[in-house]
């Protein structure tokens, strides 16, 4: 291209793959519209002089409060955190004792840990409440009053009296005494210890299921202050994945976590318990120095489940009640209460044994997926067949096989799921009826999705097509296959038959599984990752700001879940991130990522996908080391289950990480880029450039160049930049051309002026910029360009001294860029991660610690630290406690002067 002063024409438009099919513009949707963009403000195509242009600023914050981040109160960033608490009471450093409610398992472990840091020479004492004790004055106490050399007055003051001299004198550790089931324990007893905790000779523990079991007397002492209330909340998903590190002893995949954290509920003795028995049975297994989960079903938990216990104990009709909901899935409450069932309905709502939860069709009542397993497992066979009559009615048929295909694919199983759709057929003889209809739609919407997850996206088209009803469900989730494989025309072409405000079918027993809302934030996601795609990085970037407002307010206004579930908030999350990285948005990118990745959404797939990005983003930014972990972690979980196009990203990481001449692995480049080439059994056979395709094939092209030459490197680039051009793929055509520019490829100066000035991504400038540097010969206009580049966090080339590109440049300037990509890496987060050049002292440290350790080096006060972190300060007060204990410290200062020591250094790209 021959630069021309005269007549400069638009660039882009003609190219544009994005203008809707249809003459209709629906007024409330017209921010969601592709629109046809002149060239970019200050811009010209010949590439020379233009009026100054504005650079784009990097993208706003985003909310992101709507994925559940952090522990918001209700959950544990620790295992270890009630334990602490109740430590601190047994040790005198609290009240008078304590009221520890949660789980059984999760209370016992806390109470035996929390006793295993008290002297030997303590007394322990522990009161179970029984029907004998409740029906006997003074039962419980049996164990104290055997201590006694005579027996004690009959009166209460006598028998505090007698105990108070019993237990110990004044001045000494007050005698420890464990209460369970305080609810079944006579009401004198239960003063008597109440009084014994409030003079002090006592550390009285009550533990229960919920605080609504204390007896009045203790309740009014936790009023008082004397006695503290502990609630073992369950863990966060951050802080499960740690806890599974340490009982497995390696690092743990984050898919694998997320399974486990889901199908435990967060309880810390249960995901000890499942991690084991997983173990055990083959579900989670070793590859390399990673624990993956493979395909198959979750082994039967064999620590007597919440569930299943309270199935045993409870009476007939709450127990129907819950069979019917085990078996059918979702019931409107309306319903239930017509049949009887209204008291029944109360007192599980208020045991928190079932959920009520509004829908479109009114009120359902319904249990977890995990409930549900653990429900069924109690049910025996002679009452299963009784209930298969009953139930018949009640469940069409397709419900039951979607309920579960859902939960295989939740747990990795995706080929079981799809076995599972093949033995279900999609015609009804005779007349159908209506729920047959409907069912026919979900059971395709959910075998396509299944078959995605494999990779089979012809499949996955084919499950659709051989639907013969038309829905608006159906046409999103071809919009999103067709974004999967780069094919945007198709994809807007699907979207365009979706009307703003339409109205699904619901489900006959509910219609839980997605509601128009979240059909319209579906579509609208896809439609922003086409846009970014292409060449209106803009209007992608607006749909993304508006989905997130959008979902704050709803999670605002507390109704956020029954518009959108957890698991489905996942996925939109996936395609901002689609969207973020298309448009160069490195550190918006990585917040959303780490959301995704410490949200409580229980979204394995969205988890290891936000992994992946986090590994691309630091490959890209210069941390090889951290990315090649993470790529190597996520590969190896990829290996057995997951996204075939997903593992050929991870794969070309870790070649790309490999090409490093200081690399201490000794991995083998070449075997990597032959395993991509040769195909390896869960890549693709025939790789696209949608989605994370594109970046794939970039990481191979520029670890081709450090493998053969850089000719090699350069050719495959320009086929990439020619083949995404073919395809109206204008963000990945600029991203290739820009990348082989910077690589030295100055010739391609008029090529890139023309790319960048087509979109409108963070680096398009910047390199616009850099293109005129090279056609007007000018090193201002490359020192601006680069320190733009450094500042957006793109650092990859500045450790190319080599290029000829920056052979003019001089090395104090190169210092700057460096020290400004270096801060660009901090303010994106990426210097909070505990992955690169970890030190030595480190190692002890759970994952928790080693944040803030780090957040403590860098300057940030504890009331910092916990708003960084989502936690409380008391909280950043005990991890810091044990941060000083295990590492023999005393204080921040020697922390930070021990770090300074260790200071580990950045390997720059």
């Amino acid at each position: 291209m021959q630069p021309s002063p005269s007549s400069p024409p638009s660039i882009a438009p003609e190219r544009r793959v994005t203008e809707r099919l249809s003459d209709q513009h629906d007024a409330q949707d017209q921010h969601d519209q592709p629109r046809r963009l002149g060239p970019t403000p200050g811009i010209h195509a010949t590439g020379l002089s233009a009026p100054e242009a504005v650079a784009l600023p990097d993208l706003a914050p985003l909310d992101l409060s709507w994925l559940d981040p952090g522990a918001d109160g209700r959950w544990m960033e620790s295992p270890d955190e009630a334990t602490r608490a109740l430590g601190r009471i047994l040790d005198g450093h609290g009240t008078g004792g304590a009221i520890v409610t949660g789980e059984l398992g999760d209370r016992r472990e806390t109470i035996e840990s929390a006793l295993s840091g008290v002297s030997p020479d303590r007394a322990v004492f522990r009161l179970h409440g029984s029907p004998f004790a409740a029906a006997t004055p003074y039962g419980a106490l049996a164990i104290l009053l055997s201590g006694l050399n005579e027996a004690p007055p009959a009166q209460i003051h006598g028998m505090v009296r007698a105990l108070a001299d019993y237990l110990g004198s004044p001045g000494e550790q007050p005698a420890i005494v464990i209460v369970s089931q305080a609810d079944q324990i006579d009401p004198d007893t239960i003063t008597v210890l109440a009084q014994l905790s409030q003079i002090n000779r006592i550390t009285l523990v009550v533990h229960c299921d919920r605080p609504t079991e204390v007896p009045v007397d203790l309740a009014a002492l936790r009023r008082l202050g004397t006695l503290t209330g502990i609630t073992v909340w369950p863990l966060t998903p951050t802080a499960s994945h740690g806890l599974l590190e340490e009982v497995l002893g390696g690092t743990v995949s984050r898919f694998a976590s997320t399974v486990l954290w889901q199908h435990s509920s967060g309880s810390v003795h249960r995901l000890r318990q499942l991690a084991r028995d997983c173990v055990v049975s083959g579900k989670l297994r070793r590859i390399d120095s990673s624990w993956v989960l493979a395909p198959g079903p979750l082994p039967r938990s064999t620590s007597g489940g919440a569930s299943t216990a309270v199935l045993r104990d409870l009476p007939v009709r709450q127990r129907a009640l819950l069979e019917m909901l085990a078996i059918c899935g979702p019931m409107r409450v309306g319903d239930l209460i017509h049949t009887g069932f209204a008291a029944e309905l109360d007192e599980l709502d208020d045991d928190r044994v079932l959920e009520i939860r509004n829908g479109h069709s009114g009120r359902l009542a319904l249990v977890t997926s995990v409930q549900a397993a653990e429900i069924l497992a109690a049910i025996e066979p002679d009452r299963h067949r009784e209930l298969a009559s009953t139930l018949e009615a009640l469940d069409p048929g397709y419900l039951s096989v979607l309920r579960a295909a859902q939960d295989l694919v939740a747990i990795g199983d995706a080929e079981g799921a799809i076995s599972l759709f093949s033995e279900v057929g999609r015609a009804s003889g005779g007349r159908p009826r209506a729920s047959l209809t409907t069912g026919r739609v979900h059971l395709a919407w959910a075998e396509s999705r299944a078959r995605a997850v494999v990779g089979d996206l012809d499949g996955a088209d084919a499950a659709i097509r051989s639907c013969p009803e038309q829905s608006a469900v159906l046409s999103v989730q071809a919009a999103a296959l067709a974004v999967a494989r780069g094919d945007l025309r198709e994809a807007l072409a699907c979207l365009d038959v979706v009307p703003a405000e339409h109205r699904p079918e619901l489900l006959d027993a509910g219609g839980v599984f997605f509601t128009s809302e979240a059909i319209h934030f579906r579509a609208r996601s896809i439609r922003a990752e086409a846009l970014a795609m292409a060449d209106d990085q803009t209007g992608a970037l607006d749909i993304l700001t508006s989905l997130d407002r959008e979902l704050t307010g709803f999670r605002t206004l507390g109704i956020i879940n029954d518009v959108l579930s957890p698991y489905e908030r996942a996925v939109i999350a996936e395609s901002m991130l689609t969207v973020l990285l298309s448009c160069g948005q490195s550190q918006r990118c990585r917040e959303l990522a780490e959301a995704v990745l410490a949200g409580r959404h229980g979204n394995p797939h969205a988890v290891l996908f936000a992994d992946l990005v986090i590994a691309a983003l630091d490959a890209m930014t210069g941390y090889r080391d951290r990315a090649e972990q993470r790529a190597s972690r996520a590969a190896a979980q990829l290996e057995v289950a997951g996204q075939p196009h997903d593992f050929q990203l991870a794969l070309a990481i870790q070649a790309f990480c490999a090409t490093d001449r200081n690399d201490p692995s000794g991995a083998d480049p070449s075997r990597l880029l032959d395993a991509r080439v040769e195909g390896h059994p869960r890549a693709a056979a025939a790789p696209s450039l949608g989605r994370l395709g594109w970046l794939a094939e970039l990481f191979l092209c520029w670890s081709t160049g450090e493998i053969h030459s850089t000719r090699a490197r350069t050719a495959r680039v320009l086929a990439l930049a020619d083949r995404a051009a073919g395809e109206g793929l204008y963000a990945v055509e600029f991203f290739a051309v820009a990348s082989a520019f910077q690589w030295g490829e100055t010739w391609l100066a008029p090529r890139l002026a023309e790319t960048a000035a087509g979109t409108q991504t963070l680096t398009s400038l910047p390199n616009l910029l850099m293109s005129r540097s090279v056609l007007e010969n000018d090193p201002d206009l490359l020192y601006r360009s680069l320190e733009q580049l450094a500042a957006a966090g793109y650092a990859g080339h500045l450790g190319r001294i080599s290029s000829p590109l920056l052979k003019d440049v001089p090395h104090a300037q190169l210092r700057r860029l460096a020290e400004t990509a270096a801060a660009s890496g901090r303010r994106g987060g990426a210097e909070t991660e505990d992955l690169e050049g970890e030190p030595e002292w480190m190692a002890e440290l759970t994952r928790r610690e080693k944040e803030i350790s780090r957040l403590v080096v860098a300057g940030k006060s504890n009331a910092m630290i916990a708003r960084i972190s989502g936690i409380s300060i008391r909280t950043v007060e005990g991890h810091l406690y044990q941060i000083y204990a295990k590492l023999q410290l005393k204080g921040r200062a020697e922390l930070t002067r021990l770090a300074a020591a260790h200071s580990p250094q950045r390997t720059a790209s």
